[in-house]
């Protein structure tokens, strides 16, 4: 389900912001992955994009189930290698908000980190590191990643409070709340899930997310078959009121999936319908 596209006459309605969710089907070729990405990037600015939210390490294949592979670091970049800048070029093209992902690798040896990247107009805001690992057969990613030590992070973008957590941080509500009391009123979510547990609970976690903060949720997975593992899709837009917004039709392949959502409706569903972040007694939560 995605919204139709935009003639040229058409003006934008105050408080309404046209979002937008990749999902992607990456192979081991990160230069190919790229040039797919840079072609739906201009896709979505044609459809009036000002939002867009890439999936988990966008341009590479995901770390693989046990045993770990130390061939896998090669895919490893600085945050300003080639992902980064190229999405950083479209975002100052197309004067667009854009949080990417990559598999980071800093200038320390052996020293790696999961991040997110929520660049705006070009300008690299905010680099948030995935603070929650999973360690699992088929997710073994304290193996690969270093934890990060801080908490999410607002950025103003254009107007528009943004921010992010990373995939498996979905299933913590600390996190998305503590974006939410900062103001936050849109969370982008990376993500590269694959197995049937998270499948049954992938919307309804998102869902929640959306409703107990009052925000919207852009969640952005993978699609597809990469060695062992199948991701599922389901990259969605969700909101306050736990309604999707637009789904992706997981076809099978690269998606670019287009909504409007409504900020305007915020201040006061945040005051009034849904008071949720002003009724909290923090003496009680211990």
């Amino acid at each position: 389900m995605t919204t139709p596209e935009k003639t040229s006459t058409e003006e934008s309605t105050p408080g309404i912001v046209t979002a937008g969710v990749l999902q992607l089907r990456p192979t081991s070729d990160r230069e190919a992955n790229l040039a797919v990405v840079a072609d739906l990037i201009d896709q979505a600015a044609a459809r009036g994009v000002k939002v867009l939210q890439l999936p988990e390490l966008f341009s590479v294949p995901f770390v693989a189930p046990m045993p770990v592979d130390p061939d896998y670091l090669v895919y490893g970049e600085p945050l300003d290698g080639p992902s980064n800048t190229m999405v950083a070029e479209k975002s100052r093209e197309h004067g667009m908000t854009i949080v990417s992902s990559i598999f980071e690798k800093t200038a320390a040896a052996g020293v790696f980190y999961n991040t997110a990247t929520i660049f705006v107009g070009g300008e690299r805001r905010l680099d948030y590191r995935k603070s929650h690992l999973p360690l699992s057969f088929n997710f073994p990613e304290k193996s690969y990643f270093r934890p990060g030590d801080k908490s999410p992070e607002v950025v103003d973008a254009d107007g528009i409070p943004v921010s992010t957590i990373i995939c498996y941080e979905r299933h913590f509500p600390e996190l998305a709340r503590t974006a939410a009391v900062q103001g936050a009123t849109v969370l982008g979510i990376p993500i590269a899930s694959g197995n049937g547990y998270s499948r049954e609970t992938f919307d309804l976690e998102l869902k929640a997310h959306a409703v107990f903060n009052c925000m919207y949720v852009l969640a952005s997975n993978r699609i597809g078959i990469e060695g062992p593992k199948e991701y599922f899709g389901g990259s969605s837009i969700y909101g306050p009121d736990g309604e999707t917004v637009a789904t992706a039709e997981d076809n099978g392949g690269d998606e670019l999936v287009v909504g409007d959502i409504d900020l305007g409706q915020l201040p006061a569903k945040r005051a009034f319908g849904r008071p949720f972040l002003r009724d909290r007694r923090f003496a009680l939560y211990k």
